[in-house]
């Protein structure tokens, strides 16, 4: 029986430890503004700045914009992942 249960352990141990390198990976995101980084902007760059993303195993990107209209030109293509812009701009 006992070596039953230090089998399982034995066993258990090993599966985590494989797959501890899996838990670690951060997923990339790129994050596009919709112009500089001003007061609106603050939402984003304030849990960036914290660690936040870092902490959710995210590594963020966040890059400023040249107004609402290429930011969702750009999240539309595929270029960046996220994006925030106003709503006349997506409509």
């Amino acid at each position: 029986m006992k070596k039953r249960v230090f089998l399982h352990t034995v066993l258990a141990s090993a599966a985590l430890l494989l797959t501890a390198p899996a838990f670690a990976q951060t997923t990339p995101i790129k994050f596009q503004l919709d112009w500089r980084f001003e007061g609106p902007a603050a939402l984003f760059l304030t849990p960036a700045a914290r660690g936040y993303f870092k902490d959710a195993k995210l590594d963020v990107t966040i890059d400023v914009g040249n107004g609402s209209g290429g930011t969702v030109t750009r999240v539309a293509s595929g270029a960046y992942d996220m994006g925030f812009s106003d709503m006349a701009a997506l409509m």
